[in-house]
Formats: structure tokens, sequence, C-alpha cells
């Protein structure tokens, strides 16, 4: 069997009031987020070397305005983003197996794919390539 997911990406809580949930993690956990301008988004990163590859990596934490959370994911309060090896080749397995994959979409951060596990639970695929 193939190894596909090298780490967590990162998880993305979708929030009616993101600055409220922001601060309350801030309070209760001593997470310190950034936000956007807009307050639509807070974030924050946690820096790892990755053990495989010895390369710097990040884990993505954010909370996000809900009604910024992709159109598929509306049912959902979170995604998780797990970062994988090769964005296409993991896509293309999981379609194989019968999985709906939608996407594979190119930002500067990365490759991105899309779609639910067993439970309807939404995952984010993400190759990183800014960093190779």
């Amino acid at each position: 069997m193939d190894q596909h997911v090298a780490n967590i990406g990162g998880v993305f809580i979708y929030s009616e009031n993101p600055e409220v949930l922001a601060e309350w993690y801030g309070k209760h956990l001593g997470i310190a987020f950034e936000g956007i301008p807009d307050k639509s988004a807070f974030y924050t990163s946690y820096d790892y070397t990755d053990l495989a590859t010895g390369k710097k990596a990040s884990v993505a934490w954010s909370i996000i305005r809900s009604k910024n959370r992709p159109a598929f994911a509306k049912e959902k309060l979170y995604m998780i983003n797990y970062r994988v090896f090769d964005a296409q080749k993991t896509a293309d397995h999981l379609r194989s197996l019968g999985v709906e994959v939608k996407g594979l979409e190119v930002y500067p951060e990365g490759k991105f794919a899309w779609c639910s596990d067993a439970e309807g639970n939404q995952l984010e695929l993400w190759e990183d390539t800014s960093m190779k």
C-alpha cells in the first residue's frame, strides 16, 4: 500500500463569529492568532522540521467565517487538511476507490483537492509546492 499522507497540513474551523472564537482560543488555550483586515479569518501556524525529509514545514490552524467555507462543506463545522506527497497521485488513487474528489487547484502555497471521508467529514489534500 502506498503512503499518501505525509502529515497534517492544517485544521480549519468554521465559525459564525471568528473573532470571538479566536479570542476564546487565546484566553483558554493560549493560541495567538493573526487576523486578516476584514476579520473574516484568523490563523496561526506551528513550524516543525519534517523528520522524513529534513525540510522545514508548518501546520496551519485557522478560524474562518462560516459564509466563506467551500460550497461542498456547508454541513460540517471543520475540515482537516492533510499534507500529501503528491496531490495528483493521491486524488487519482482515491478516485480509483470510488471517492469523489473535487479539483486539483494550484495556488502559490501548493496544489489542493477536496473529498469526504466515509462519514461525510470534509478533507482537504494539500501538496506543499512552495518549499520545493
